[in-house]
């Protein structure tokens, strides 16, 4: 498997490869409409940072690499297609962005999970924090971002799944 850091200036074919990985995990793997998956996109802009893994030229796995708040760096939309989840991609994923991330200066990390990867991210020293609302890194959050970093109580979505936030210091 092969890392690829993407950025704006990227081959249009490794934003596809991510697109695919997300649809394959999330909506055909976990029945995400497609319309909630990408519903909240970020632009592609001097900004935009991901990084696929590829396998023999086929899209493996993805994440995005955001930096919300200052001294803050954020793995997100961290997907794995069907076919190659519990194969290591995962964790070879996870550490790329990570090693990106450090290479910034950046030594905090926050993962928006859903509840049934944590023990994955705990594998990975990733520690939960259940007051924090996970909501509060993303930038379509509304609302007091300071007051969602308290207080918070995971509740199951009508996907079957809640959302939580790991985070690590690296």
């Amino acid at each position: 498997m092969e890392a690829y850091r993407v950025t704006k200036d990227s081959d249009a074919y490794l934003f596809k490869a991510y697109d695919y990985a997300r649809i394959d995990a999330f909506t055909f793997g976990q029945g995400i409409p497609i319309d909630r998956e990408f519903g909240h996109e970020d632009p592609v802009d001097e900004n935009y940072l991901a990084v696929v893994l590829l396998d023999d030229h086929k899209p493996v796995a993805g994440c995005r690499v955001t930096f919300p708040e200052e001294g803050i760096g954020k793995i997100g939309r961290v997907c794995v297609t069907r076919a190659y989840q519990r194969s290591g991609a995962g964790t070879l994923l996870i550490r790329e962005a990570e090693k990106w991330i450090a290479e910034k200066g950046i030594r905090h990390i926050v993962i928006n999970s859903q509840d049934r990867a944590q023990a994955f991210y705990e594998k990975l020293g990733y520690v939960l924090n259940p007051e924090v609302n996970p909501g509060v890194y993303e930038n379509h959050f509304e609302g007091d971002r300071e007051a969602g970093k308290h207080g918070y109580v995971p509740k199951k979505n009508q996907m079957g799944f809640s959302c939580v936030l790991v985070e690590k210091n690296i």
